[in-house]
């Protein structure tokens, strides 16, 4: 049986808080850059503007949180998916070098898709390989990063 509650949007106050705070680092990092005026920018004036609509955003998100009530059921951790995007983050950060951009993307990708309940293995697989090319295009074609794109644990 499952407890079913009403309460504030506590996780939109929350998300607010947070976009406030990120709006904040950002606002400070801006500062120490020239801003310039609005037809001669400086390097500082784009990241302050964004800033400022990020906790603009974040202010509106929580505000409107705190003023609305919902029915929240409570609902079990879902420790699954917080485990796997967790390995999935501690094998990209330790095997990227000896694996190479290609493997590396794949396995994290098929991680991530199966801490979702929603997702099967071939649909995890389908994403895996799509997410391995794409990212081969953009970040090996495209950019040209030195990543291997097979690494030396694979080299045959």
């Amino acid at each position: 049986m499952t407890d079913i509650t009403r309460s504030r949007a506590w996780r939109d106050v929350f998300a607010g808080l947070i976009f406030i705070a990120i709006a904040a680092g950002f606002a400070v990092e801006a500062m120490n850059y020239q801003m310039g005026t609005a037809l001669r920018m400086g390097p500082g004036f784009m990241p302050l503007f964004l800033a400022c609509l990020l906790a603009g955003f974040g202010i509106l998100i929580a505000v409107q949180g705190f003023g609305r009530h919902q029915e929240v059921q409570a609902e079990p951790i879902a420790w699954r998916g917080i485990f796997l995007v967790c390995l999935s983050l501690a094998i990209f950060g330790y095997a990227a070098r000896s694996l190479g951009l290609v493997p590396i993307v794949a396995l994290c990708t098929f991680l991530s898709a199966m801490a979702s309940r929603n997702n099967n293995i071939v649909s995890a697989l389908i994403m895996a390989a799509c997410m391995s090319a794409l990212c081969y295009l953009i970040f090996k074609v495209g950019l040209g990063i030195t990543l291997p794109t097979f690494g030396p644990a694979l080299s045959f």
